[in-house]
């Protein structure tokens, strides 16, 4: 096993990422992009509860659309470590399109979390 972890497609998404950064504008775009993402009213850090909350969900309806029950929901609120499919049923149920964004060298990598647990 190696020493350093890669992502299967690490290579293609660099190269990718390196035609992209070669086309005039795009980074400065991109930037201004990042810029207007943070200004918005996001919730990013906001923990799961705050998310079910701006989805306009109770615990019980959330319950209900995972499957399981309002306890369930509530421990997972809760929690601090947990799965990623977990996390991501979760984020889905409440109407979320879950995603990962990872900084490699200056350059966001996003990730879209149903296909790395699908």
């Amino acid at each position: 096993m190696s020493e350093q972890a890669t992502f299967v497609g690490a290579e293609r998404a660099a190269e990718k990422m390196a035609r992209a950064r070669a086309i005039p504008g795009v980074a400065e775009r991109s930037a201004q992009v990042r810029a207007e993402m943070v200004d918005t009213d996001r919730v990013h850090a906001a923990g799961l509860a705050e998310i079910r909350k701006a989805a306009d969900l109770t615990q019980v309806a959330l319950a209900t659309q995972m499957g399981v029950a309002q306890t369930v929901i509530s421990r997972l609120e809760r929690q601090h470590d947990m799965l990623l499919s977990t996390l991501t049923q979760y984020l889905t149920a409440a109407g979320d399109h879950p995603r990962i964004v990872v900084t490699v060298d200056g350059q966001d990598i996003e990730l879209d979390l149903a296909n790395l647990v699908g």
